[in-house]
C-alpha cells in the first residue's frame, strides 16, 4: 500500500494589515511617560497661567526638540505667548510651537494640535466642582494628557519619515479650557489660505467605542478621507474612525479646531472618549484610568490616515 501527504496550505481570509514605520517609531512607553508626567500632582491641574501649566510646556519644548523639529522660523525658542483677562486677572498663555520644514519654496501647511492645559485645583475655575478634601487637583490625564502625548509621537513619527511635502507644524494650546483662548490668538497670526488642514487631537485615553470619531463643521468628506488613506498605508479595511455620535453635545464648537474651521475647510478634531465619560473634568481623571492599548492604537492610524494631508 502505497502513502499519499498531501501539502495544505491555508490562507487567511481576511487581512491583518503590514507592520508599518509607525509601529516601530510610535511605542507605548512613550506614550506613558508624557502623561504620567503631565497628569501626576506637582503639575496641579495644569491651569493656564500657572506654574504648574510652564513646567507642562517647558516639557513639550523639550521632547519637540529631542525629536528634532525647530522653533517657528523667526523665533529662539518654542513658545508663543497670548496676553487675556480672564476672571479680573490678566493671564499670560503659552502656546508651544515646532516647525518641520516640508519641499523647500512650498509654504503651504499642516497643523497637528492638541491642547495641554486643565482646569487646575478645586475652584480655580468657576464651573469646577466634585473636589474633595483628599484631592482637589484635576490632573487630566484624559483631557488632554493623551492628546498631547499623541501629538508628540506625531512629531517624533514625521521627523524620521521625512516625505512631507508640505510644511508642518505641532501646536500645543494653552486655554483652551478657559475658552479656547490659545487657538483663538493663534488663528489670528496665521494666513488660512496657506494652511491645508488642522488635526486636533483630543481626549483618546477611556474610549467610549473601539474607535475614533470625527468633530467637524460639516465636513463628512473627511471620514472616508481617514480610512481610505489607513487602509492604504496599513493594508487594512478597518473603518476605525467614524461620525460624531454626540451631535447634541455641541462638540464642533468645544475644541481648538473650532476657530480654524470658520477659516479653513480641513479643521477638524479627533477624539475617542464620551463627553459624557464618568471622568470628565473630574478629580479621578487620573493616569491609572487610561487605556493606552488604545491610545497606541490610535496614534499609529491617526499617523498613517494623516498621511493623505501631508504627503
Amino acid at each position: 500500500m502505497k502513502c499519499f501527504f498531501f501539502l495544505i496550505i491555508f490562507c487567511p481570509l481576511f487581512s491583518v494589515g503590514q507592520v508599518t514605520l509607525a509601529d516601530s517609531i510610535i511605542q507605548i512607553n512613550s506614550l506613558q511617560e508624557t502623561v504620567a508626567f503631565l497628569s501626576k500632582d506637582e503639575l496641579q491641574g495644569r491651569l493656564t497661567g500657572s506654574e504648574g501649566a510652564i513646567t507642562a510646556a517647558n516639557y513639550i519644548a523639550e521632547k519637540f526638540k529631542a525629536a528634532g523639529l525647530n522653533p517657528v522660523a523667526g523665533r529662539e525658542n518654542y513658545f508663543d505667548s497670548f496676553t487675556v483677562k480672564q476672571l479680573g486677572k490678566k493671564i499670560i498663555g503659552l502656546n508651544v510651537i515646532a516647525s518641520l520644514p516640508g519641499n523647500p519654496g512650498n509654504d503651504t501647511t499642516v497643523i497637528f494640535s492638541a491642547h495641554y492645559d486643565h482646569i487646575g485645583k478645586g475652584n480655580d475655575l468657576e464651573y469646577n466642582k466634585d473636589y474633595r478634601a483628599d484631592d482637589d487637583i484635576y490632573n487630566g490625564a484624559n483631557d488632554n494628557a493623551t492628546g498631547v502625548a499623541a501629538l508628540l509621537e506625531l512629531a517624533k513619527y514625521y521627523s524620521v519619515q521625512k516625505n512631507n511635502r508640505y510644511r508642518l507644524l505641532f501646536i500645543a494650546f494653552a486655554g483652551e479650557e478657559m475658552g479656547l483662548l490659545g487657538s483663538e490668538a493663534y488663528v489670528k497670526k496665521i494666513k488660512p489660505s496657506l494652511v491645508k488642514a488642522v488635526i486636533n487631537l483630543e481626549m483618546l485615553g477611556r474610549p467610549a467605542h473601539n474607535n475614533c470619531y470625527i468633530i467637524s463643521i460639516g465636513n463628512s468628506r473627511l471620514i472616508k478621507i481617514l480610512n481610505s488613506s489607513l487602509d492604504k498605508e496599513k493594508s487594512t479595511d478597518e473603518k476605525f474612525f467614524g461620525s460624531d455620535p454626540y451631535y447634541d453635545e455641541n462638540l464642533s464648537q468645544r475644541s481648538d479646531h473650532y476657530p480654524f474651521a470658520r477659516r479653513i475647510k480641513n479643521a477638524f478634531t479627533i477624539m475617542a472618549s464620551s463627553p459624557t465619560d464618568e471622568f470628565y473634568h473630574s478629580v479621578d481623571d487620573e493616569y491609572n484610568t487610561i487605556d493606552f492599548d488604545f491610545v497606541l492604537k490610535a496614534t499609529r492610524n491617526i499617523a498613517l490616515a494623516a498621511e493623505y494631508f501631508v504627503r
